[in-house]
């Protein structure tokens, strides 16, 4: 299984790292800055040869975007974990954290 949303925020990231614009990012990759949005929040599935455009355009590695997407991979549960958090309201942060400190607990004993 492929994890979509991971690959969108990474290149999503990646464009904001590079400080360009969807607007940019799209004419360089030669796709619409509406097919790039819909990319970005998960309401596509981009063709490898897009990922690839893409990532030339943003300027980052086509094998670090895709690398560790599967469920399994640890790097792509702790990356999960910190994409849930950031989407977390302020407020539900500290819960958010305390929860984590406790089963981390649970596993260390």
């Amino acid at each position: 299984m492929v994890d979509y949303k991971l690959i969108d925020a990474r290149l999503k990231r990646s464009r904001e790292a590079a400080k360009l614009t969807q607007e940019a990012a799209a004419e360089a990759a030669e796709i619409t800055p509406i097919y790039l949005s819909k990319i970005e929040n998960g309401h596509a599935k981009p063709t490898l040869d897009t990922l690839a455009a893409l990532c030339g355009a943003v300027g980052c590695d086509l094998g670090t975007l895709l690398s560790d997407i599967a469920p399994e991979s640890q790097q792509y549960q702790a990356e999960r974990v910190v994409q849930i958090f950031r989407a977390c309201a302020p407020e539900v942060k500290p819960i958010a954290l305390s929860l984590l400190e406790q089963l981390s607990r649970l596993t260390m004993s």
